[in-house]
């Protein structure tokens, strides 16, 4: 049973720590303060973000099973490379029962996957993220002139996207009328 005797020492032994280090300040003003959990989402990776979003969805487990694999053959930039049926048969190996099962859960995955935040992955090419993000976006549906842009732009995704990056408006304006 210690009572101690009322004194408390105010002077701590910085000694180990050295006395060379600087003093720690903060150079965030008060309106540009970090929040916390931003700082630590933005230490997440990718997979880790969309595995922590997949636990809020009610799969059953192979459902579930089959998206994690989707999430874990994500690129760095969020792309889905290789192709559904690649990606079955590597899991399948010769059994033609199985591909398909697993294509058809796979196919399932990707939309429960192309659903997810960042708006965009699991897409497996430019046109296809542009498109799913446009998609994402919040529409006024009584606005007539917001509709034809999206409905332009989607298409627009759908043509090959070298002709965007070439500034080819004119062959884009040809090609998506058709």
């Amino acid at each position: 049973d210690w009572e101690g005797d009322g004194t408390v020492d105010l002077s701590p032994d910085d000694s180990e720590w050295g006395s060379d280090a600087p003093a720690r300040t903060n150079n965030i003003d008060d309106d540009e303060r970090a929040d916390a959990t931003e700082l630590a989402r933005s230490q997440e990776s990718l997979q880790d973000f969309l595995h922590r979003q997949a636990l809020g969805l009610r799969l059953s487990d192979v459902d579930r099973a089959a998206l994690s694999f989707l999430i874990e053959s994500l690129n760095e930039d969020g792309y889905l490379e290789d192709s559904l049926p690649a990606l079955a048969s590597a899991l399948a190996g010769d059994d033609n029962d199985e591909f398909d099962e697993l294509v058809h859960r796979f196919q399932m995955a990707l939309g429960l996957l192309q659903s997810l935040e960042p708006a965009g992955v699991g897409a497996r090419d430019l046109g296809e993220c542009l498109a799913i993000q446009l998609r994402a976006l919040p529409t006024n549906d009584e606005d007539e002139d917001e509709a034809e842009v999206c409905k332009i732009a989607l298409a627009i995704c759908k043509q090959p996207m070298n002709l965007l990056a070439k500034r080819d408006f004119k062959r884009l304006a040809t090609l998506t009328r058709s």
